[in-house]
């Protein structure tokens, strides 16, 4: 029944933004949050986004409907074999709208330092909001691609927003604006980054011309947790890729565990310590 509930206050709050009546959006969007996180939850709009504040940590997402638990639901997937720790430097590719970005600040602390590397303006927008509401003084955002070259590229426009991705001429597609890439060491260099203790990244199939791009890179990274995209189909494989790179560059690889066909994506994430 409840469940059904959640299902109804969705599809009522998605009407009500449809029709621009978003003072009763913003209400049924907060019982269905706090429904969702079994606590109170606060949901505002302010023309571009919506604002989920609860405790003492945020989410900002382009959706009426986005669960709050998201900001959790993934970070044993994250820190399957490295937890980060206070003074480390973090560096997170492909950010979406921040949801571990919290977190990671957290573990960092005022010693450490957490890096955002964001192709998308607007979730950069988003992690800004984020940075300013939360006072996460330990955060760096850049608003550019990671690649293997340097340059403009085209970044597709999906309708689901954490799809948006790099593509090519040969997948060129009428949605899509233009932002600035770099190499991982590159976007890195103007702050002295000579030694990563963790990167996560998520770049929906880039994450091959990412570690092309670092074929040449004196940066020392210990840690790496890398989503694999094989799971979409042909044009975004790059386990067998990554896998090969870790290996080759002297890392011990291990995957997430246990499998499971109901989150199939998990079973792509590929992690690399160094030994």
């Amino acid at each position: 029944m409840l469940k059904i509930i959640k299902v109804l206050l969705r599809i009522i709050a998605q009407i009500l933004v449809k029709f621009n009546f978003f003072f009763f959006a913003k209400f049924i969007s907060s019982i269905r949050a706090s429904l969702l996180m079994k606590k109170l939850v606060r949901v505002s709009y302010d023309g571009k986004d919506w604002i989920y504040k609860w405790n003492n940590t945020a989410a900002i997402s382009s959706i009426c409907y986005y669960d709050p638990n998201f900001n959790y639901s993934d970070l044993d997937l994250f820190f399957f074999k490295y937890i980060p720790k206070a003074g480390d430097v973090i560096v997170n590719v492909g950010v979406e709208n921040g949801a571990e970005i919290p977190e990671f600040c957290k573990l960092a602390g005022p010693s450490g330092k957490v890096y955002a590397i964001e192709a998308d303006p607007s979730c950069c927008r988003r992690i800004e909001k984020l940075k300013k509401m939360l006072n996460l003084e330990n955060l760096i955002i850049i608003h550019v691609a990671a690649g293997s070259t340097e340059g403009n590229v085209k970044l597709s426009q999906e309708e689901q927003e954490m799809s948006n991705r790099v593509i090519s001429n040969e997948n060129l597609q009428n949605n899509f604006i233009e932002v600035k890439q770099k190499r991982l060491d590159k976007i890195l260099e103007p702050f002295n980054e000579n030694s990563i203790d963790y990167i996560k990244s998520n770049i929906e199939g880039a994450e091959i011309d990412l570690l092309k791009g670092l074929s040449k890179s004196k940066l020392l990274i210990k840690n790496w947790c890398i989503g694999c995209h094989d799971f979409k189909g042909i044009n975004y494989k790059s386990y067998d890729f990554v896998l090969s790179w870790l290996e080759g560059s002297g890392y011990k690889v291990s995957n997430y565990k246990p499998h499971n066909p109901k989150t199939i994506w998990r079973n792509y994430y590929l992690f690399g310590s160094k030994k």
